[in-house]
């Protein structure tokens, strides 16, 4: 019985109160990928407390402990009589850890494919309208008065630029500009953001799904930032993303260098003290903490 409260007041924690608590902490932006990391794991944690919580009640009858329980749960289901001797609330607690699990994965599935499929539609429009300059190589170009530039995730990645962006930019600054559409392909930024999009459209009743896909979008905006910052200067990229500033709405399937928060990363680029290390390795310690709390109720 204990394992099964401190399981439910562990998803309680994660998908209550621990999502509005990170997204006001300030430190985040100085370590942005761990902090991701950690918004990850709090998502993880939750899902497998919950899913812990209903195996919990389903083998509580049993009095064998939860690893116990669940071996014998296993071995009643390869036999035949996966609902033998459970009673109404082992019942109740099969049909809540099933759910759990269906929910989260259709969510990811459909999401996953829709998504998919808008930047599958993307991309064969981009090679229908787009082309290449000498200026800017392995980069597409569309000739579109508009400032914009934006990276579309997928096994390979395409960096779009539109001329509009080329003519109002200087060199060093579409350098940077292009530099930080790389980092969201470098970073695979696209899968990370795939969970927290499916559990946006499913969950955003719960405090931590309300935050979460916005927070996390900011913060791999920043780690893109980073990236770039590696062959340009802050400067420049802080100077580009001001006068990007004001063009229009990117594709919704795609990264734009524009999107997100941009006042709030200018003047994190010009900050001193940008990101740290110590920062990231505290928080990458408290993503592991998280992650093993569900799976200690096994010991």
């Amino acid at each position: 019985m204990n394992y099964a409260l401190g399981l439910a007041a562990l998803c309680v924690v994660m998908f209550g109160p621990a999502g509005p608590l990170l997204a006001r902490a300030q430190w985040t932006h100085r370590a942005p990928r761990a902090a991701v990391a950690l918004w990850q794991a709090i998502g993880i944690s939750g899902a497998l407390a919950a899913i812990g919580f209903g195996l919990a009640v389903t083998v509580l009858p049993a009095h064998a402990g939860l690893r116990g329980g669940i071996a014998r749960l296993g071995h009643q289901a390869m036999g035949g009589h996966p609902l033998q001797e459970l009673g109404i609330s082992g019942a109740l607690g099969l049909t809540l850890a099933s759910d759990v699990c269906i929910v989260l994965v259709i969510g990811l599935v459909t999401t996953g494919i829709r998504t998919t499929m808008d930047r599958s539609r993307h991309r064969q429009l981009l090679d229908l309208v787009s082309h290449s300059v000498d200026e800017v190589p392995d980069v597409h170009v569309l000739d579109d008065p508009r400032v914009t530039a934006y990276c579309l995730p997928g096994v390979r990645p395409r960096i779009v630029v539109s001329a509009g962006a080329l003519s109002l930019l200087g060199h060093h600054e579409i350098g940077a500009v292009v530099a930080h559409e790389r980092g969201h392909a470098h970073g695979r930024h696209g899968v990370v953001m795939l969970p927290f999009a499916s559990m946006d459209s499913l969950l955003r009743w719960m405090p931590y799904v309300r935050h979460a896909r916005t927070e996390v979008a900011l913060l791999l905006e920043m780690a893109a930032d980073d990236f770039a910052v590696r062959s340009s200067r802050p400067r420049i990229l802080a100077s580009a993303l001001l006068e990007m500033s004001a063009s229009g709405a990117p594709p919704t399937c795609a990264f734009a260098a524009n999107s997100t928060a941009v006042a709030s990363r200018i003047h994190r680029l010009l900050r001193p003290g940008r990101t740290s290390i110590s920062v990231a390795a505290v928080a990458l310690a408290a993503s592991t903490v998280v992650l093993i709390l569900p799976l200690s109720a096994l010991v």
